[in-house]
Formats: structure tokens, C-alpha cells, sequence
């Protein structure tokens, strides 16, 4: 009897000590890291925003997103559609500057509730009908072998995320996160860039100077055109910005999110969904379990976070301190919305600590990418384990991948990359294998 007494006195005191490290982590990580919900939009400028911009709709099959810029610290809003006799039915509330509807549509307004005096105003109001467009559901699937695309050589020794987009003159490039190390993220301050005539090219990328040496870390790069002009984000932990009137030449840096809504903001990756309306997908992490977070712009410089758009619960395997679901990328193809994620970094503190020492307990994992679908890019849902997820419809070998679509060749693409002490798909260079759709159902 006291042996096992003293069997269960020392689990309890080892169990103690699990849960203490476990704290000591989390506490750590997150004392340096600030939040703020107004993210790039001034407080001040908040309502003045929000009177220009009104209400803005997406529309789906059977599902209608009004978007707005909000003002949670003061208001909160009640969501209507005009009912027959010109009468308003509320139809939901929101917290944030975003409320998607299921249903055929027709005139909403927002109304806004001062927490204070309780004075009610209209934000705006909005006509809009969904679309009855039937969306199939696919599953990627990885055609071929990967073969190498790039690997610096002059600037750095490895690609980790990366980004790929074409320039005014019609020429590929990729830019990604490198240093001169084998894989330290504290010496990743600027982005290794290569470029091809065709894409993908029939041998390697050409090396070209690398960009985005502002002082900071630079992990992630993500790039959009809008009328002509190119814009570059990335992160970790704010949102820095350039832009571009080539592709080529990158003026204008600034750091236009400065503290965002969750902690561990990182690998953010930008869609357009209607005119003058873009959604960013980031790296994040509630208080335990990870998420990707969703931002919304009117303008790509004016940011505000408006939902999760991946939550986990009980069941997920992976909920590092850092934050699990890395690199999210959407793909919309045939009216459906796919949205994968690297699951990396596992729960335990022990995980953090053994990567300051560049050990990967799984190096297979480092490549585990899971694909999930949902109708519209708002909500995909949770996440609850591999078995428990019914909208996981893909379990992908790559790390950090970026999707391509070459319509010349009317073929899609992913890449894969990573860290060269850790990575067992490459060796430092990025790698890419066509992509083929297969009908899930």
C-alpha cells in the first residue's frame, strides 16, 4: 500500500511539474506580444471609416457575408432583413465588422447599439441575393514527385515560406524566408527572391538580390496586385507592407498592424472575394487551441480582424504555445473554398524547448498538411482531430506549400519547402509537383 502511495506521490509532484513548465511556457511566449482589436485603422478614424465604407456583401451558393468596419470597444450591432409590410426582422447580432447569412437574401440593414447610452444608429444598409450555384466538393491530390524550383545560393541557404506571383514584364518570381544558417528563425530579416521566364521553369529559378531587410524578422511574404500596383505583407507578430509598380522594385515599407487581434500572427495570405473587398488568413492561437484567423480590407492597407476562420477544440492534436495551423492558404476552385495549413509544433512545452536545440521528436510531421472545405471563405469550421473532422478532405505531404494556378497550361500547382536541418521532402531548395482535383463525392 505505500508503495503505491508513493507511486501516486510522484506522478502527482511530476504531473505538477508538467503542468508548471507547461505554464512557465505559455507565459514566456506571450509577455512580449501585445493585442490591440483596432489593428491598422486608427481609433480615431474608426467612425469615419465606417460611415465611408457602409455595408459590404459577398455572395455564395446560399449565403450572403455583410461586411463593415467596426467598433467593439464602444458598439455592438443587431443584423436585419426587411420582412413584407416594410418590417425589420433581426436575424443575428455581431461583435465585429461581419455577420454571414444563410438563406436567398434581400435588403439588411445594421443597426449599431452604443454600450454606453444605448443610442441606436443605422451603419448601413445593403440588397443582396445569393447564388443557387451548385459546388461540388474535390480533393487535391499531389500528381507527381516533387522536383527543386529554387534554392539561393549567393544570399542564403534554404526557402521556407514563400510566395509566388508574376510581374509587369510577365516573369515568375518567388519569394521566401532564407538566412545563412541551416534553419534559425531569429536570422530570417529578409526574403531570398528568384525569377523564371516560364513557370514552372524546365531547370532552376534564377537568384536574383534578395528584398525586405527593414530590421525586423521577415517570415511569410504574401503578394497581391490591385490596379497595377503590387503589394507585399508579411509577418511574424505585426504586418509590414511594401509596395510595388513592377513586381521588381519595392518601395514604401511601413508596418501598417503594429499589434493584431490574437497573438502569434504570423504567415498571413490575402484573397480577393468581390471588388475592393480582401480577406487575410493568419496564424493564430486563443488562449490554449490554435486557430487561422481571418482580417478584412476595403482598401489592402486597412485592416480589421473580423472572425475565426478555423477554430480547434478537444480532439486536435497539436496546440503549441506558438501556434499550430501555419501557413494558410485558400484556394477557390469550382465554387468551393479550400483552406490548407501545415500542422506543426506539438502542445508540450518540451516541443519549444527542443526547438532551440534543432530537434524534431517527428520529422514527418514538419510536412503534414491538411486540406479543408467549406462553401464560402469565412467559416471552415473546427477542427477536432483527424477522425472527427468531417469537412477534412485532403491530408497533403508539404511543408508550407503555396498553391498556383498556370492558366496557359490550365494546371495547378503546390510547392513545398523548409528548414534544411529538418525538412526530409527538400534540401533547401523549394519543390514543386502538379495538382490534380479529384470529386470527393
Amino acid at each position: 500500500m505505500q508503495y503505491i502511495l508513493r507511486i501516486a506521490k510522484i506522478f502527482i509532484i511530476l504531473l505538477i511539474a508538467v503542468i508548471i513548465c507547461q505554464l512557465a511556457i505559455y507565459i514566456y511566449v506571450d509577455l512580449p506580444l501585445t493585442t490591440n482589436f483596432y489593428s491598422s485603422i486608427p481609433k480615431e478614424m474608426v467612425q469615419i471609416r465606417q460611415r465611408q465604407h457602409g455595408i459590404k456583401t459577398v455572395t455564395g451558393n446560399r449565403w450572403i457575408h455583410l461586411g463593415w468596419i467596426a467598433d467593439p470597444d464602444n458598439e455592438e450591432y443587431i443584423i436585419e432583413i426587411e420582412t413584407e409590410g416594410s418590417i425589420w426582422k433581426k436575424i443575428g447580432t455581431s461583435q465585429f465588422g461581419s455577420f454571414l447569412y444563410r438563406g436567398t437574401g434581400g435588403t439588411f440593414r445594421v443597426v449599431k447599439i452604443n454600450k454606453k447610452t444605448k443610442v441606436q444608429a443605422i451603419v448601413g444598409y445593403a440588397k443582396a441575393f445569393s447564388t443557387e450555384k451548385h459546388s461540388p466538393i474535390y480533393r487535391p491530390v499531389i500528381a507527381s514527385n516533387y522536383r527543386p524550383l529554387f534554392k539561393p545560393q549567393q544570399y542564403g541557404n534554404y526557402i521556407n515560406d514563400h510566395t509566388v506571383f508574376k510581374d509587369k514584364q510577365g516573369n515568375y518570381h518567388c519569394v521566401g524566408i532564407t538566412s545563412k544558417t541551416d534553419g534559425n528563425p531569429d536570422a530570417e530579416v529578409y526574403f531570398a527572391v528568384s525569377t523564371s521566364k516560364k513557370f514552372p521553369p524546365e531547370n532552376m529559378m534564377k537568384e536574383e538580390k534578395p528584398i525586405a531587410d527593414v530590421g525586423d524578422l521577415a517570415w511569410a511574404p504574401h503578394v497581391i496586385q490591385h490596379n497595377s500596383i503590387y503589394h507585399m505583407f508579411w509577418s511574424p507578430h505585426r504586418l509590414h507592407h511594401m509596395t510595388s509598380h513592377d513586381g521588381i522594385h519595392w518601395e514604401n515599407h511601413s508596418v501598417i498592424m503594429d499589434a493584431p487581434f490574437n497573438k502569434f500572427f504570423r504567415d498571413c495570405m490575402i484573397l480577393q472575394v468581390a471588388h475592393n473587398q480582401w480577406l487575410m488568413y493568419v496564424t493564430a492561437r486563443s488562449t490554449f487551441f490554435s486557430q487561422i484567423d481571418v482580417y478584412q480590407s476595403f482598401n489592402l492597407v486597412e485592416w480589421q480582424y473580423i472572425r475565426t476562420a478555423l477554430s480547434s477544440g478537444w480532439g486536435s492534436e497539436r496546440n503549441s504555445p506558438f501556434a499550430s495551423m501555419e501557413s494558410p492558404f485558400v484556394v477557390e476552385y469550382d465554387n468551393g473554398y479550400y483552406l490548407s495549413f501545415t500542422y506543426n509544433n506539438g502542445t508540450l512545452f518540451i516541443h519549444g524547448l527542443l526547438l532551440l536545440f534543432k530537434v524534431w521528436p517527428d520529422v514527418e510531421s514538419y510536412n503534414d498538411t491538411l486540406v479543408v472545405y467549406s462553401d464560402n471563405p469565412y467559416d471552415f469550421g473546427i477542427y477536432r482531430g483527424k477522425k472527427r473532422t468531417k469537412n477534412l478532405i485532403a491530408h497533403l505531404h508539404a511543408h508550407a506549400p503555396e498553391w498556383i494556378y498556370v492558366p496557359q497550361k490550365n494546371q495547378w500547382y503546390i510547392t513545398t519547402c523548409g528548414w534544411k536541418w529538418v525538412a526530409t521532402l527538400t534540401h533547401g531548395e523549394v519543390a514543386i509537383a502538379p495538382v490534380k482535383w479529384q470529386m470527393a463525392q
